[in-house]
């Protein structure tokens, strides 16, 4: 930027500042409508589907001799803090 137009640098962002639009971050509504939707499909109807099918998954792992006892406790204990996650928060609230 040759010399002077720099002396009006400052007018330009002060200008610039003043036709700005103020945020209005006070209004995050679509963020929690999105955060609860998330919630909602975790351990709704969605979240009761995939729990099914790991407990199906580790029932066919022990039918055929091959389940791993760490994996099937990592299942069950993955299923019961997500559906209690809600509960969990709560107590700490």
């Amino acid at each position: 930027m040759p010399r002077h137009h720099s002396r009006y640098l400052p007018l330009m962002v002060a200008t610039l500042a003043l036709l700005a639009s103020p945020a209005f971050a006070q209004d995050l509504s679509p963020i929690q409508t999105m955060l609860e939707t998330v919630e909602a499909a975790l351990t709704g109807p969605i979240g009761i589907a995939v729990a099914t099918l790991a407990v199906i998954g580790t029932g066919f792992m022990c039918m055929m001799g091959r389940l791993n006892w760490g994996w099937f406790a990592s299942v069950i204990i993955g299923i019961v803090l997500i559906f209690s996650a809600g509960t969990i928060v709560d107590g700490f609230t």
